[in-house]
């Protein structure tokens, strides 16, 4: 018995890493409800915590800044991309989302690693920290000045 438990476990385990979000909606949670907060990553194993893959599935789709309605972020699969007033296109870059800054001039700082919580772009050399993501809301950490970007998600 202890053997079909554990095959069970094996599983659904490699099916939720391998399948389609989208697809399998029974037994989730809704979505609107998830939250990711510094004190969310703190929590002991006896709360619900939210994954790595909650805070990247939370983190696509398109955001506005709360402080200049004129920049949005747009996350789509592993592309970082923003347009603010008086930008002729888009900037599109590849990031990472990791424990860590990846980028080059962040990197070597002695930051505690924290999963999932950096967004890093080393072509621009840029980094974030995520400090709440939720259905509605993004707040970000600016990691070379340590300013707060706040963003709510649009159509």
């Amino acid at each position: 018995m202890t053997f079909l438990g554990g095959a069970a476990l094996f599983a659904s385990i490699i099916l939720t890493g391998c399948g389609s979000n989208a697809d399998n909606k029974e037994g989730k949670e809704d979505d609107s409800k998830k939250t990711v907060t510094d004190s969310d990553a703190q929590k002991n194993m006896d709360e619900q915590t939210v994954t790595g893959s909650d805070i990247s599935e939370l983190l696509q789709g398109k955001w506005q800044s709360i402080d200049d309605a004129s920049n949005y972020l747009v996350f789509e699969g592993n592309h970082r991309k923003e347009i603010a007033g008086g930008m002729d296109s888009w900037d599109d870059e590849i990031f990472d989302l990791s424990d860590k800054c990846s980028n080059p001039s962040d990197q070597d700082n002695e930051i505690e690693p924290e999963k999932n919580r950096y967004i890093s772009c080393k072509e621009s050399d840029l980094c974030w920290y995520i400090i709440e993501v939720d259905k509605e809301n993004l707040s970000l950490s600016y990691m070379s000045r340590g300013n707060t970007l706040k963003y709510k998600r649009v159509n």
